[in-house]
Order: structure tokens, then sequence, then C-alpha cells
């Protein structure tokens, strides 16, 4: 079978993919930046270049396509990209190029709490793809996935970089709120098994971690990782709001306004979501990230100043 894979050489897609070889299927990439294909061995894959948001490159990549995985997403918009043109558009893009392929599959990567509540931009923005996918009426599965970590990710390496040079951290609210975070190889994982499995056609599945953790409890688990102690002060919402708002001057603050506002959204699945779904306990948060530990004081600066060093995360 050979499957399309879009945001091949993202965070998650650079794993999508070998879990694909592996699972014997043929892969091809749609690659936006040319050079990131090198991520992957020579000859393993079928390289495509172009962009979602263009739709004759996308047709283009469809050719003899029977399954695809859609991961290009953003969290993070800009005047460049917004969630509309990215989340959305990139979305209706490839539903209406595997819908003239008349592809097999489709395996679109979507987020818990996608809601059609415009209050929330990003999540309205998966729930707008989302209904894309549902109403195509092509053979699909959407896969709703919590906070994602493992090397390179975003989200535990910026709690990294403050651990690492802040004697205090600073929490919104109570911090009580939970998320359930996912390794992503095992995500990886769970997606390329989706492909081949027909009894998750026409469905929705939410995948978590094992554990459904506090905000509290994994910035105690960051710190503990990295042999610090750490105070938390827990400062109104209202004043979290002034205080980030402050930082987006910063060419690419530590966390944006639209995601201190998802900090009390639910973000977790059931506990067993992926040995339900998928056979296999995923990995925990606390022994699993050591990587967290290798940030250097430069690297916590670059990160706490607006710049994500290339070594940490070079997708």
């Amino acid at each position: 079978m050979l499957v399309l894979v879009t945001g091949a050489t993202g965070f998650l897609g650079r794993r999508v993919v070998p879990a694909l070889l592996e699972r014997h299927h043929q892969v091809r990439c749609l690659v936006h930046t040319p050079g990131r294909e090198r991520v992957f061995p020579p000859r393993t894959v079928d390289i495509q270049y172009g962009d979602v948001l263009d739709p004759d490159a996308v047709a283009g990549a469809f050719d003899g396509v029977d399954a695809v995985v859609h991961l290009v997403g953003t969290i993070r918009r800009s005047n460049r990209s917004t969630y509309d043109q990215v989340n959305r558009r990139g979305a209706a893009n490839v539903v209406a190029a595997a819908n003239e392929a008349k592809v097999k599959h489709l395996v679109f990567v979507s987020a818990i709490g996608a809601t059609d509540n415009t209050s929330y931009p990003y999540l309205y923005s998966k729930w707008q793809g989302e209904q894309l996918v549902v109403k195509s009426g092509l053979p699909y599965t959407v896969v709703q996935s919590s906070i994602i970590f493992g090397p390179g990710d975003e989200f535990l390496n910026t709690i990294a970089a403050m651990v690492k040079i802040l004697p205090v951290l600073t929490v919104a609210g109570s911090g009580r709120n939970r998320l359930q975070p996912i390794d992503v190889e095992d995500l990886a994982r769970c997606i390329a098994t989706a492909v081949d499995r027909e009894e998750l056609k026409g469905k929705t599945i939410e995948l978590g971690g094992p554990q459904q953790l506090t905000f509290n409890e994994i910035l105690t688990i960051v710190a503990r990782t990295m042999g610090k102690r750490r105070l938390k002060i827990h400062l109104p919402v209202w004043l979290m709001f002034l205080a980030t708002w402050s930082m987006q001057v910063l060419p690419r603050p530590p966390i944006t306004l639209d995601q201190l506002r998802l900090l009390p959204i639910r973000n977790v699945a059931e506990p067993d979501s992926v040995m339900d779904n998928f056979g296999f306990t995923p990995k925990t948060v606390e022994g699993n990230i050591d990587y967290v530990s290798l940030l250097t004081t430069r690297d916590a600066a670059s990160i706490l100043t607006g710049e994500m060093p290339n070594r940490i995360r070079d997708h």
C-alpha cells in the first residue's frame, strides 16, 4: 500500500514515516521545504515537494496513493500562517485531492478538545478540519491527541527552560488542570497501525498517555528529572494574561495568548485509550524525558527569549 504523509518531516511525521515503513508500506512524503527529507535514509521514501495550501501540489502528490495520513497543523499562528489557512484550508485541500484520488483511508490527526466554539481559535480550526474529513464521504479515522512529548518537543522543553533558569515557576491559576501527555513514538505507532485497521474507519478516537497529570505534577516531574527543586507561585489567570501579552513582541514567545487560553480546557482521553484501541501501554512521562536534562543555560535562555535552538527542535 502506498501511503502519503503530509507534514512528514515534522516532530510527529518523522516518527510516523518509519512506523509505516516497519509495517511494510510504501511511503510518499509531501515535503514543504526542500532538504528536510534528509531526516530519512536515502531511497527509503518517495519525495514530493509542495505546500498543503497549494491545491495543485497536493493533488499531484496523490497519484497512485492508497491511503493518506494528514499531520500538517499549527498551534502558533502568524501573519503568514493562520489557523484558518493551515488547519482548515490545508485539510480542505487534502480532502479534495483524496476524494479525487479515491483513497481507501484518510487518517486525520487532530487534538483533544476540538470544538465549534470560536472563542478558542486553534481548537475551532481543528474542529473545522475534522468536519471536512467526517463529511467528505471518504473512509476516515480521526485521531485526537493530547499533548505530545519526546525529544524535540516544544511543551516540555519550554518547561525545562523555565526550570533551568528561573528560581521560581509561575503557574496560571491553580495548576490543577489535567493533561494526558503521550510519547511521540507511541502516538506514531498508533497512527501507522490505524492506517490498516478497517474497524477504525468512520471513528474519532482520543489518545493520551497512561497518566492523567495536573500541570503542577508535570512541572514537578520535569524539575525532578533535571535534579532541581523549584517553588511554584500561582498567579491569577488575568495577571498571567498580562505577562503573556507582554511577551508577544518576541519572535517566538515561549507561550502565546492562544496557548494560555487552552490551559483550562479538558485535554484527557480515557486512561486506557491506547491499550483499548491498539493493544499496548504507552510510556509514562517520568522516566522517559531525560532529554530535558540536556538543555544548556544558553539553550534555555534562547527558548525563553523567543528562539528555539535548532539542536533542540530542528523542524
